[in-house]
């Protein structure tokens, strides 16, 4: 190993650990803004969403979101493969944080089980807080893990395969989470319970994704080294 390897292994994870700290940051931030939101625009109690003319606010805000991560993401990584991971840890410590802050300063969701509306974008997203926040702490650790391989120089491939997966493993969540969108926009949440089962397809599909991809690159590794 080289003399300048353990500095650059340790500014990737102090760029990983200021990463984290804006995140932790702007998931508090948005949970106070929310609060004063629903403290202008009251919403009906177990009703999921405020009326339509009212939504326009809370699509500027989710998108503003988004290009906040996206742009701090890239600051933070070196190349794609690693700003991209940048991007789904930052989202998923502002996701979990966004609702450690809510709780927090408003005692809501009284817990895990809460059923809430978690995004407008396309269409609004419905769930159990704790399904979200099992996503996200599934991108925060595949997060870590590509860091750890990139410093040890075995970078994980951005594969078909890899990129496929983690689509399709996107793909049933979302599912999962509008499926009974139209419903829910009716008559609330009566009669609703959360499809744990298409939840768990999605984690499958997402774990195994990166257990083949990171196979897939260690071979690639190991015939690149073998002798001519």
């Amino acid at each position: 190993m080289s003399a300048t390897a353990p500095n650059a292994s340790r500014a990737v994870w102090q760029r990983l650990g200021w990463l984290a700290v804006y995140a932790a940051a702007m998931g508090i931030l948005e949970a106070i803004c929310v609060i004063y939101l629903r403290r202008l625009f009251p919403v009906e109690t177990n009703f999921p969403i405020p009326p339509l003319e009212r939504l326009h606010i809370e699509l500027i805000r989710e998108a503003c979101t988004i290009v906040m991560l996206v742009a701090v993401a890239w600051l933070s990584g070196i190349n794609l493969r690693s700003r991209l991971a940048c991007f789904f840890c930052a989202f998923g410590i502002w996701d979990i944080l966004y609702y450690v802050g809510l709780w927090w300063l408003s005692g809501w969701p009284d817990s895990l089980w809460t059923w809430d509306c978690l995004f407008l974008i396309p269409k609004p997203w419905y769930g159990p807080v704790l399904a979200p926040v099992l996503i996200s702490l599934y991108f925060v650790l595949g997060c870590c893990w590509l860091h750890a391989r990139e410093i040890r120089g075995e970078p994980v491939r951005l594969s078909a395969w890899l990129i496929g997966s983690q689509l399709l493993a996107f793909a049933v969540w979302y599912w999962s989470f509008v499926k009974d969108a139209d419903h829910i926009s009716v008559h609330a949440y009566k009669g609703v319970s959360y499809s744990w089962p298409l939840f768990i397809v999605g984690v499958l599909i997402g774990v195994v994704g990166l257990a083949l991809a990171s196979r897939s690159s260690q071979k690639m590794s190991f015939s690149g080294a073998q002798p001519g």
